[in-house]
């Protein structure tokens, strides 16, 4: 069977299944198999597939109609640019997320300018990390900063020091095992906190595509209390260890910005939150500053 021939057969079989985007999966599954990016996958159109070569791209294929994350069938994802290790301890890092890291570099870029934190006190948190990517991209992106990176499970902390090993931001971050309910910070530590906190309630289950369920970490996904618990935890940790007029980045569902600002304004701990939309137009990020 012909290159050509197979992405269209293997694309048509995906779509009956359901899957989305099915031509991009065909591309990046040959590509994982035969080491080709989309022009080669055009100029090689006629390429004559081995026997070899198509039972592994059929195995693939099939995992991938069955419902399997595309993510955890390559082993990574790209994210702000980078290929970050994915695997089933972690969250696949989202598109939308990148926005909470964009905001994040205007926030530390204000601080640095603002004369709000000096040299030594370049730190940043990134609570709840799992594959890290928000907290290595910020350690790369800034390199003045230095970051702690905290999960709760050991198994995520695994994945983001790969990540860190691999991507050479090893020797700019800590990694640690903590709860957001009772993070291990030190008070005053740090000059910006980000953090993507478990935010969907138990009553919106049945509206979470089939694939995240059954593949990605429940712990990482469900919050108590409507959604808000870890919120409201990482609001919480945010007021003790942030310095005076330092900045938490918070990471939400599109209908939670209005009681995540209410939140950060309860004891008159944060000043002037701002709540930012994604490329599809939900609120996906709320910013604030601790009060001085």
């Amino acid at each position: 069977m012909k290159l050509r021939q197979y992405l269209a057969e293997s694309a048509q079989k995906m779509t009956k299944a359901g899957v989305d985007s099915p031509r991009l999966c065909a591309h990046v599954l040959v590509r994982q198999i035969l080491g080709l990016d989309r022009i080669a996958c055009v100029t090689q159109a006629d390429r004559q597939l081995s026997a070899s070569e198509l039972a592994a791209l059929d195995a693939l294929v099939a995992r991938r109609a069955a419902g399997e994350p595309l993510a955890h069938i390559t082993g990574s994802r790209e994210f702000y640019g980078r290929d970050f290790l994915v695997t089933p301890h972690t969250l696949i890092p989202r598109p939308e997320t990148e926005l909470l890291v964009e905001k994040a570099l205007e926030a530390a870029a204000k601080l640095e300018s603002g004369g709000r934190v000096t040299e030594r006190g370049l730190y940043f948190a990134d609570l709840g990390t799992g594959s890290g990517c928000i907290g290595i991209t910020l350690a790369l992106e800034l390199p003045r900063w230095r970051g702690l990176l905290m999960d709760i499970s050991g198994e995520a902390l695994n994945t983001a020091r790969q990540n860190a090993q691999a991507l050479g931001a090893r020797d700019r971050i800590v990694c640690i095992e903590g709860d957001l309910y009772r993070p291990p910070l030190a008070p005053g530590a740090y000059a910006l906190l980000a953090s993507n906190p478990p935010y969907i309630a138990e009553d919106e289950r049945p509206m979470v595509m089939s694939e995240v369920l059954e593949h990605e970490p429940h712990g990482a996904l469900f919050s108590p209390a409507g959604g808000l618990a870890h919120l409201e935890a990482v609001i919480k940790a945010a007021a003790r260890a942030l310095v005076p007029g330092g900045c938490l980045l918070l990471e939400h569902g599109a209908a939670q910005g209005a009681e995540t600002r209410r939140i950060l304004r309860a004891d008159n701990l944060f000043e002037a939150p701002v709540t930012h939309r994604d490329m599809a137009g939900l609120e996906r990020c709320t910013v604030a500053y601790r009060t001085r």
